[in-house]
This record gives structure tokens, sequence and C-alpha cells, in this order.
């Protein structure tokens, strides 16, 4: 679930503005406000990462893709190229028990801040932040450097993520820690766990010091026996590396040696992690870079027999997951284009099983054909909605056998008429995916620009029960939609007021545009459904206006 975004220098929004979202998101505003650059900017990171160019950190234009955003002097505020463009993204975490949060709440926030000083460069991504998700403050900075490393020189935290991030081949950035939090809370678990094992470390140092020091051996013995020059190098590499796995054991129980306060401490182990260089695909770091001398925690201590790693913050695998954690809600997001598909008269069936209505809702009908049962829910709908219409998918004899037609039925007539789904109203056509869309979906976050486009006053009203039926436990999904319907509002404030849903199920954002950019304000309702806020310039003041 997306929780809050944040954009800077980003297309309309030059100053930082954040937008807060909840399991229903509706973003009004005036035109060209710059509604449509928060869903944009969602789109851009999701395109990027589906994006089979791996080498790129952005993709502004993609053939097929979700959004054309043109060049990146298009996308920077002012089109000025001496600025950096910032894109920050709170998200759930739900991994928390690979590593130790130092808060409650389930919140974390990635932001990557993007550049390209001259036309005559190319897009690179400038810095990588993590972020607390209640307070703000930052945990982590990553700067990335112009440096490439193949991906057998790093190594994946957790085995999963090869699949999950949909790794190539292709070379990754290098991208080193250049900032990183000394807050105590996140340190003191870690302190607090060795001091009270600090016996059971010291001896298990002591006995990797032992074997560390007869394999060290070894490997100088057959350097004297071994003539062979290419063989002889390989152990003198080994060797190398066993010297200094022994002077890092060496430090290590000599520091838990000694009397060492939470200070000292953290002022070690701040040191360590500092030196951490991450492999970045695209815009998201995937992996840790071999080669860099390694902290105790993520190196040394993995040789121990009892459970440490939920008290040890490792700053790697922190970034990392947070990384996949906004990698897997971008996974999830579900974008509904502003025009959908038109209609037809016939369709060919193409031997798929499509997932999804699609996201210009091409394929809506191949879903349709193939699940009887989300017709049977769909019609149901269609009823509550009172659209007057209920669908029937049905093959078409030919000799082929692969046609089929979308129809509907007229069930407002006395003798039920069936028509096809091009000879009715554009709106019905518009409609249909963001519907079978929303009762097909579980724990997606579902996009939509303007449902309400074609469709009378009470139909936008009687979306608002869509809307609340999409967010049901049984289904948890989250929808955020640009909207210029009051009546969609209206039916929103209805149902909190009924305890269908409550205040908190909805963030109602009001986009406006300055001198100096647009700026998003979040309008609260209460458990009345009434406005805590008030409406900028007025709620909806034309129909007053109009009225007079």
């Amino acid at each position: 679930m997306f929780h809050a975004l944040e954009l800077e220098n980003f297309k309309a929004f030059g100053k930082r503005a954040r937008v807060p979202f909840a399991p229903i998101t509706l973003i009004f505003g005036e035109n060209s406000a710059g509604k449509s650059t928060i869903l944009q900017a969602l789109y851009l990171l999701k395109q990027t990462h589906e994006s089979r160019d791996t080498g790129a950190p952005l993709h502004p234009r993609a053939e097929n893709g979700i959004v054309d955003l043109g060049s990146f002097q298009e996308m920077i505020f002012d089109h000025n190229l001496g600025q950096s463009l910032s894109v920050r993204v709170e998200t759930t975490m739900d991994i928390r028990e690979m590593f130790r949060l130092p808060y409650e709440e389930n919140k974390i926030a990635i932001e990557f801040s993007f550049e390209m000083r001259s036309l005559k460069k190319e897009i690179r991504l400038d810095q990588i932040g993590v972020y607390h998700g209640k307070s703000s403050k930052c945990i982590a900075r990553f700067k990335p450097s112009n440096k490439t490393v193949e991906p057998r020189e790093f190594r994946m935290m957790m085995g999963s993520f090869h699949d999950s991030f949909g790794l190539s081949p292709s070379k990754l950035v290098e991208a080193r820690c250049s900032w990183l939090t000394k807050a105590t809370e996140y340190w003191k678990p870690e302190f607090e766990w060795c001091k009270e094992n600090r016996k059971e470390i010291l001896r298990e140092l002591e006995e990797r010091k032992l074997h560390l020091e007869r394999s060290l051996k070894h490997q100088i013995d057959q350097e004297r026996v071994d003539n062979e020059p290419k063989r002889s190098k390989e152990v003198l590499r080994e060797a190398d590396k066993l010297r200094r796995d022994l002077d890092s054991v060496n430090v290590d129980f000599e520091f838990f040696s000694s009397d060492f306060d939470l200070k000292v401490y953290i002022s070690k182990r701040h040191g360590e992690e500092k030196n951490t260089l991450l492999g970045v695909q695209r815009f998201l770091p995937v992996g840790v870079i071999r080669g860099e001398s390694e902290s105790w925690v993520t190196g040394h201590m993995s040789f121990l027999p009892f459970r440490f790693d939920a008290m040890a913050f490792d700053v790697a695998e922190f970034v990392i997951s947070t990384a996949y954690a906004l990698e897997r809600t971008l996974r999830t997001l579900f974008p509904i284009r502003p025009f959908r598909s038109p209609a037809e008269r016939y369709y060919s069936f193409t031997g798929t099983s499509p997932q999804d209505v699609g996201y210009r809702g091409d394929l809506l009908p191949d879903l349709l054909f193939r699940r009887p049962e989300l017709v049977d829910e769909t019609n149901e709908w269609l009823k509550r909605l009172d659209i007057g219409y209920e669908l029937e998918v049905k093959p078409v004899e030919t000799e082929t056998g692969d046609l089929y037609q979308v129809r509907l039925i007229d069930t407002r007539r006395k003798k039920p008429v069936n028509v096809a789904l091009p000879d009715v109203g554009f709106g019905i056509s518009q409609l249909l995916p963001f519907v079978v869309q929303s009762l097909d979906s579980k724990e997606r976050i579902i996009s939509i620009e303007q449902p309400e486009v074609h469709v009378h006053p009470k139909l936008q009203a009687d979306l608002g029960d869509l809307l609340a039926e999409a967010i049901k436990e049984s289904r948890r999904n989250q929808v955020i939609v640009e909207t210029h319907s009051e009546h969609l509002i209206l039916r929103l404030q209805r149902l909190v007021r009924k305890k269908q849903i409550k205040p908190e199920d909805v963030s109602v954002i009001y986009v406006s545009r300055g001198p100096e950019g647009a700026k998003a304000e979040r309008l609260r309702l209460d458990e009345n459904g009434d406005f805590i806020d008030e409406w900028p310039k007025g709620f909806f003041l034309e129909r007053l206006r109009e009225l007079r």
C-alpha cells in the first residue's frame, strides 16, 4: 500500500509537496493544476522498473508503456536542468521479521533523486535515501558513482530477491553509503545483545581465530611446495584473504575483550557500516558489492551458532529490504488509462487467460470470455449501480470458432433487448474496465483518471459504493482516483456518516497551482462525513453561483 508520496521539482511541483494516501484517495483540482502529476510519478517508477532496459535509471517514455512524459527536461520543474528531480514513496514494510525496526509501525520511505546536467548528458541517479515512515528522519543515504560492476562481483541479500527484482545479467551501478544515522534506537538493541552475550561471542571469535590460523598455515605450506605459477598466484590470493580475515577477527576479539560503552560501540559499528557498497539496477538497490571490508555483523558474526540477526542493524539489508518493499508495491499498482479501448462488435479469442483488464481495458473481453463467474459478479454490480444493462458474453458461430461478442441486455424494457456494446453510450464501455478490475482485484492498488467521464451524475455517486466495496477486508484494495466529480465525494461523505467506511479510509487531496508551482493539501473528514478543513476557494462554488 502507498502511504504517501513526496515530489520535488517534478513537472508542476517545484517545492517539495507531500501527498498522503488512504485506502480511497480522491485527487481534485483545477485543470492543469498538477493532479495527473501525482499519478504520473508512480507510473514513471513502475514503467522504469518493468522496462527491459535495466541500465537506465529512468524511462520517461516506453513503447506501449504506461505513461509518456517526454524528455527529462520536460519533466523537470521550469525545465531547469540545474535542479534535481526527487520522488519519495512511503510504503508498507511487511518483512519486519528479517531485521529489527526501532518502531512499531511498518511504514518506510525511500527517496530517489535524478539529474541531467545538460542535454548532452544522460539521466543519472544522484542519490538514494531511506527514511523513517512516521517521523521522516533520514536513516541512510547512498550516492551512486559512475563505476559499474559485474553481477558476479556482488552478493544478493536474501535469495528470493533475484527473482523478485527481475534481475538481468547486465552490470550494476555502484552506490556508496554517504550518510548513516547515529541515532541510538537503531544501534542499542545490538549493543545490549552483545553485552549480554559477550562471553559466547569471544569464545566463537577464538575458535574462528584458530581456524583461520590453521588455514593460513596450510596455504603457506602449499605455496612452498607448489611450483606452478598460475596455481601459486591463486594460493597467494587465498592467503592474503585469510590474513585480512584473521586481522579483522583479532580486532573484533580485542574490542569485545574491552569494557566498551554504547557511544564507543556506535562509533565502531557506524564506521563499519559506512563502508557498505550497494549494487543498483535501474533505481533500486539489489545487492551488496564484494571486495569492501565487511562489518563483523554482516561478515564474521555469520558463524555464530545462535541467532543474532534479529537484533542487528545491517544497513545493506535494511536499504535493500526497503527497496524490495517498494518493488512489491509497484507490482501491485494497476493503472487504468484515462481513455480506455473503444468497444468492438466482434472479438477474436487470443487463446490466453488474462489476469486483468489491461491498462487500456483492451484485455477486458478475453477476461470476461474466460471467466463466466466474473460476468455474473459484474452483472450484480451493474444492477446495484442501476446502469440498466446486463452483460452477455457469447461465442459467434464461425468456421474457426474463435470469435465472440460482448453484448448488453437492456433490462429497463418490458421485453429485454439485446444490443451490441458499440451501440450503447460511450460511457458504459469506458466504465466497464474499472468496474470489472475493482471486483476482480485483491490486495491491488487501482488508479484511474476521471472515471466519471461520459457518466451521468447518479452513476458518479454510485461509484462511491464500488470504491467502498473495493477496500473491504475481503478485498483489501487501495484506490487512487483523479476526478472532478462532486457527486462521488458526496457519496463517500454519506458512507462515512452512515459508518460504512471510516474518515481515515478517505484522503481528499486538493491540488492548486501558484507562482512557485503546485501544492497539495489534504482535506480531512470528521466522523459525520463533514470536512474539517475548509475547501480552498469554496467547495464546488460554481453550483451556488449559477443558482443566484
